[in-house]
């Protein structure tokens, strides 16, 4: 079978109203755009045979022709589309499935009666206007604003959103055009394709918290390989929860895209000796005001439905404690508002396209240095002497020491997992559930510092404050406690980045 053409596409999601704007923005700004109608039908078996191979199968109207596409899966991350895909002229709304003969649509179980059994699963009704623009010589992209719906079952999801197609060149090129279009229009990089979005729709699918997912370094032919995967991991672990952040009030999006914000931030502290100077100072700033303006969220979210009601119980006074709630709610909202506008804003989705380009970039030749192991060996040795160093002058810490070395804490605990895959699974599995005790027992006793500061925040009665400020210090002593207990049982795990992965015993702890 020839090689199949590959499409490369970045596609970026646009905030409410943006659309209106795009025709103005540099570097469309005075360029006449082509104006198309699509109408598209999608189509599957009944059983969804062509989603589990990866398979998108499309006719299209385009203005007055019409065109039948297969698409293949293929690489996709930070919003930029790489995959196969075969296609040809249709005479009309009708698929010829001959026409696909020799690609993996004939490969499918019972392929022969494919025919027979495929039915159309959702459409998409959108105009598109799109520009060809010539970025260098030799490189070529087409940018296309999509206008519309797509349509399942009776449902219907707005369209609104940007594809910059790289016709001739490097994918760099995508991302050219991308930053230079974040300068006056708020989008940002969208990792699921219209039919993605479409099977969600026609399953009526509510979106649920995506987590991170472990990620293996073992291929990684240098460090800083290897620190761009972990990257990508991160960031695909933030953007599968930045949908539910902006349309979902389930609390845990924003906890999940928090935590793929912070594990970010500490992948790249943790390798940034291996990276390009100046890598993580170009991210630091935007990285960490996002992750503080998810983290007040992250705070309200914990005090209205963990923290509060269990206090108002406690204390007896349930008018005080529904007036309190009350209060508490109107915070909640006004930091899930925030933190809404801080996903949409122009600001977190050039972050993300600066973010996406540096992970898509083509690797460069190592030049020595530290192998992967090495460099693991060494920083989960230094990690860990950091930790001790606290657990030894933890019962002397006051609540700004123990929160500090809660930070200790978590770098190790994100260091032993995105560097896990290069030693034993079951060595590291229990040296970072030990540590997520730990970090659990430190975040219960600063979680009573903040939960005490949004109390005194919402004014309650003097017999309600003077309760409450017990009451959270009972819990801090518990949290203590429970923080010297389990760096106790850390300390004695064995330190298994002694010895990558091998069939030699392993050593205990000193």
């Amino acid at each position: 079978m020839a090689a199949p053409p590959f499409e490369t596409e970045l596609k970026l999601a646009l905030a409410p109203g943006e659309a209106a704007k795009a025709s103005a923005a540099v570097p469309l700004a005075g360029r006449e755009g082509r104006r198309t109608r699509f109408t598209a039908l999608y189509f599957d078996t009944p059983a969804r045979e062509l989603a589990q191979h990866g398979l998108g199968l499309r006719l299209r109207r385009e203005g007055r022709r019409w065109r039948a596409t297969l698409k293949a899966a293929g690489d996709s991350g930070a919003g930029l589309h790489r995959r196969p895909e075969w296609e040809y002229p249709a005479p009309g709304p009708v698929l010829d499935l001959a026409r696909f003969a020799g690609t993996p649509l004939g490969d499918l179980p019972e392929a022969a009666t494919l025919h027979e059994r495929l039915v159309p699963i959702l459409a998409t009704e959108f105009t598109r206007t799109h520009w060809q623009l010539a970025i260098a010589p030799g490189s070529r992209v087409e940018v296309a604003l999509d206008e519309g719906r797509i349509v399942a079952r009776g449902r219907a999801l707005p369209l609104e959103e940007i594809e910059i197609e790289v016709l001739e060149g490097p994918a760099s090129a995508a991302f050219d055009v991308a930053e230079t279009l974040a300068a006056a229009l708020a989008l940002r990089p969208e990792p699921a394709s219209k039919l993605a979005r479409g099977l969600a729709l026609a399953a009526a699918a509510r979106p649920s918290p995506c987590h991170a997912e472990q990620v293996s370094i073992e291929a990684a032919p240098d460090t800083a390989e290897a620190a761009r995967r972990i990257a990508a991991a991160c960031l695909a672990h933030a953007q599968a929860n930045e949908a539910g952040v902006l349309a979902s009030d389930d609390i845990e999006f924003v906890h999940q895209l928090r935590v793929a914000l912070r594990r970010l931030r500490s992948a790249l502290r943790l390798f940034r000796e291996a990276l390009a100077p100046g890598i993580v100072a170009e991210f630091a700033d935007d990285l960490r005001w996002a992750a503080g303006i998810l983290g007040r969220c992250r705070d309200w979210d914990v005090f209205v439905t963990q923290t509060l009601p269990p206090l108002v119980a406690a204390q007896g006074d349930a008018r005080a404690g529904r007036a309190l709630l009350s209060r508490a709610r109107g915070r909640q909202r006004e930091a899930r508002a925030a933190a809404r506008e801080a996903i949409r804003s122009a600001r977190y989705g050039l972050a993300m396209i600066r973010l996406g380009r540096w992970i898509s970039a083509p690797a460069e030749p190592a030049q020595g240095g530290e192998s992967p192991k090495d460099f693991a060996s060494r920083s989960l040795r230094r990690g860990a002497r950091k930790v001790a160093a606290g657990a030894a002058a933890f019962s002397g810490l006051d609540g700004a020491g123990r929160h500090r070395l809660r930070i200790v804490v978590k770098r190790h605990r994100y260091a032993a997992e995105f560097l896990g895959s290069l030693f034993r699974a079951q060595q590291v599995k229990r040296h970072v559930r030990a540590l997520a005790r730990v970090q659990e027992a430190l975040g219960l006793a600063n979680d009573c510092a903040n939960a005490l500061a949004h109390v005194r925040e919402l004014s309650p009665p003097p017999e309600f404050a003077e309760f409450s400020r017990g009451w959270f210090a009972a819990r801090e002593a518990a949290g203590v406690a429970s923080a010297s207990r389990a760096l106790a049982i850390a300390a004695g795990k064995r330190r298994f980045w002694r010895r990558p992965r091998a069939d030699a015993p392993d050593e205990p702890a000193p």
